[in-house]
């Protein structure tokens, strides 16, 4: 919907055609009409061509894939070319929610965002103002199109070492090592090397037989974050612990090895948010602390990250396996395990808390 009001220019036109039109109809001095046509002409003529002028509504946003937290940005954003001149504000779900007018120099501007927070924030909608081409209105229009930026956790680089010792790194050589190397057997080809026919297979069938070989399952490490909001103190705290899960994923995921996520609420993240490290970011940008437990168990040893620790948690630890590491954004010694390592995550500079015993 447009809204409509005069600008200086049209009030003192207004104003103008208005007197003279009176001083004509005091002083019975025809001459006076002529200037006040004229200048009422102009508000008239300016309200016209609002009312029949097309602007457009569509609005495009171009925010990054994936931005970075507490990192500023700008926001690329292009309105219809009938706002070029005027002014824009937009409003938005970020700090401050909205924004105050500017001048739009050009159809294509951006929008400056300061030290996002993770999550995923909206964009738009927008109020846009232009002026008629005689410069007697001002038109203000809200456009509805909105973007999607999302805020990924910061991410701190982790040594391998530091993650995949103590025992992970043990386990994950093992996954698969039942059978390495998966040997079907097809029949023999021209130019089939001779160290792969299987002699065995050949007397069998009475033809020659030779191995297929299949490469070994990648091996996968086991990270259980704590998703519960009855494992954290408050939001804060959440996000801290969301930052270290992604930190961890992307230090496995740097060695070759896949990552095994389970969360102690209802899921959120999927197989795909593992795929590359945009995914990633864009998964954890829209975890949010869960209402509902779901019970899980840890099968070897594991990592868990977590906060205060929610009570499913706390079961799980109780039964984590040798070799596994917990690494916890506070200092509550209910997620310390007597049998596990634990790592105090310190805002981002990890240190050993405890050894096991």
């Amino acid at each position: 919907m447009m809204r409509l009001r005069p600008t200086v220019r049209g009030l003192a036109l207004a104003c103008a055609a208005a007197g003279l039109a009176i001083a004509a109809y005091w002083t019975l001095q025809a001459a006076f009409l002529v200037p006040a046509v004229l200048a009422g002409g102009v508000v008239v003529a300016g309200l016209v061509l609002l009312a029949v002028s097309r602007p457009g509504r569509d609005v495009v946003w171009s925010p990054p894939a994936v931005a970075v937290e507490g990192v500023d940005l700008d926001v690329p954003v292009r309105l219809p070319e009938a706002y070029a001149g005027g002014w824009w504000r937009p409003q938005t779900s970020l700090d401050p929610i909205t924004f105050t007018w500017d001048r739009l120099d050009a159809a294509a501007t951006h929008l400056r965002v300061f030290s996002p927070h993770r999550g995923v924030h909206r964009l738009g909608p927008v109020r846009a103002r232009r002026r008629d081409p005689l410069g007697a209105w001002l038109a203000t229009t809200r456009l509805d199109d909105v973007g999607e930026l999302v805020v990924g956790p910061r991410v701190t680089p982790l040594p391998a070492s530091a993650v995949l010792g103590h025992g992970i790194d043990a386990a994950t050589s093992r996954i698969g090592q039942g059978d390495l190397v998966d040997q079907l057997v097809r029949d023999y080809r021209p130019g089939d090397p001779v160290r792969r026919i299987h002699w065995r297979q050949t007397a069998r069938h009475g033809d020659l037989m030779v191995r297929q070989e299949q490469p070994p399952a990648t091996p996968r490490v086991l990270i259980v974050l704590d998703t519960l909001a009855a494992g954290w103190r408050d939001e804060d705290e959440f996000d801290e612990g969301v930052r270290a899960f992604a930190s961890l994923c992307l230090a496995v995921a740097s060695q070759g090895l896949d990552v095994e996520v389970r969360e102690t609420g209802a899921a959120q993240l999927g197989e795909q948010a593992f795929t590359n490290r945009t995914a990633l970011l864009d998964a954890c940008a829209r975890l949010e602390p869960a209402r509902m437990a779901v019970e899980r168990t840890a099968d070897g040893p594991t990592i868990v990250v977590a906060g205060m620790g929610s009570p499913p948690l706390r079961r799980m630890l109780e039964e984590l396996a040798p070799g596994s590491t917990v690494w916890s954004v506070t200092d509550d010694e209910r997620t310390v395990g007597r049998t596990v390592r634990h790592v105090r995550w310190n805002a981002g500079h990890p240190y050993d808390a405890r050894r096991p015993a």
